[in-house]
């Protein structure tokens, strides 16, 4: 036993010198998840800004005139443009100079003073499905700040947002950006391990030393997993104490979690690892798995809202368990009974592909 943990500890020492030794790896490690966390933090926003939107006016009355300026009022709106047909509504939406028109009726006025039923159509370009759906939304929420004491044309909504109330977008992308982040650090360091070992010629000096198969896995997943462990460790210092994102949850609910999805990402590197032959076809591989790996996890696109074919799939992407944990972490202060319905699935995919990477290694020395 203790040969066996000597050996070990003497295969991670080399496996850390020849991570730290290699220019590469060092860019690797430090520069990229820094700096994709400063630009994907201002570059994903969901919230729509500098909208140009028109209005055609058939009424041309007080209330139509009050509308138009509520609307102008609005910061959102950058430009509200005054349209005279319907072929210059067309024509504005299908140029892309507004991406949304108000149509107000010519009855509009006579309506609001006898009581009766106002409609108003709302026109949105559906090229930019989502952000046209926030467009209306801030549409109406403008013309409820107008006429929200009349009941027949908008109902009066009082909305409250748990858990980040005042919406800011720092809050849910920043926690959301230390999965994948981490992740690409973990699959990348492991999926150059075996094929950096081929290029500088020291892969079989490892297989004629007296290590097992076993011990050559373990030694190469716990260096990148340490090393991934620092990263996120920096990633989640810069949100809290920079960015000010607070966190509610335990430290030991989201590392034990936080360990569990890199022990996943790790063997799905050291499986990649396993089957290329030079590190210019270990980041190719990396990256042909990283892209629907986040895609399906969550990440952009809820997973409810994919096709139900595709759901199932999703149960073997650990990281859309680990987000779930995050967020929690950050922002609910999930305990233990959710945490562990979240980090068993991680552990199991973990072992499953480490099992596989096992088989494909013992396959190519044989």
């Amino acid at each position: 036993m203790a040969r066996f943990f000597y050996s070990l500890l003497a295969l991670m020492k080399k496996e850390f010198l020849a991570i730290w030794s290699d220019k590469k790896s060092r860019v690797i490690i430090i520069v990229p998840p820094l700096l994709q966390l400063l630009v994907f933090s201002y570059a994903v926003n969901l919230e729509v800004k500098n909208i140009a939107i028109g209005v055609l006016d058939r009424d041309n009355s007080t209330q139509s005139r009050e509308l138009i300026r509520s609307l102008g009022y609005s910061s959102t709106f950058v430009a509200v443009e005054q349209l005279g047909s319907e072929a210059e509504l067309t024509s504005r939406i299908n140029t892309q100079k507004v991406l949304a028109t108000v149509y107000i009726p010519q009855d509009f006025a006579r309506k609001l003073a006898s009581g009766e039923k106002v409609s108003l159509q709302i026109i949105a370009d559906g090229r930019k499905s989502s952000t046209a759906q926030i467009a209306q939304s801030y549409i109406q929420t403008a013309i409820q700040k107008s006429f929200g004491d009349v009941p027949l044309l908008t109902q009066s909504l009082v909305a409250r947002s748990l858990y980040n109330p005042n919406l800011d977008n720092f809050w849910w992308i920043m926690p959301s950006l230390m999965g994948p982040l981490s992740m690409i650090i973990a699959i990348l360091l492991t999926a150059l391990s075996v094929a950096r070992e081929r290029e500088l010629g020291t892969f079989e000096q490892i297989l004629v030393a007296p290590l097992s198969v076993s011990t050559i896995i373990i030694g190469k997943t716990i260096p990148p997993l340490l090393i991934s462990l620092a990263d996120a460790t920096a990633i989640f210092a810069i949100m809290h104490f920079i960015f000010d994102v607070p966190f509610l949850g335990s430290l030991l609910v989201l590392y034990t979690g936080l360990i569990a999805f890199l022990f996943s990402i790790v063997g799905i590197g050291l499986f990649i690892s396993s089957v290329v032959s030079t590190q210019q076809q270990g980041i190719l591989g990396a990256f042909v798995l990283m892209v629907p790996y986040i895609l399906m996890s969550g990440f952009a696109t809820p997973v409810e809202n994919m096709p139900e074919w595709l759901i199932p799939v999703t149960d073997f992407v650990s990281l859309k368990y680990f987000l779930l944990i995050i967020k929690g972490s950050f922002l609910k202060s999930i305990g233990w009974d959710v945490a562990l319905e979240l980090i068993l699935p991680m552990l199991w995919l973990g072992i499953g592909s480490l099992l596989v990477a096992s088989w494909m290694f013992r396959k190519k020395i044989a």
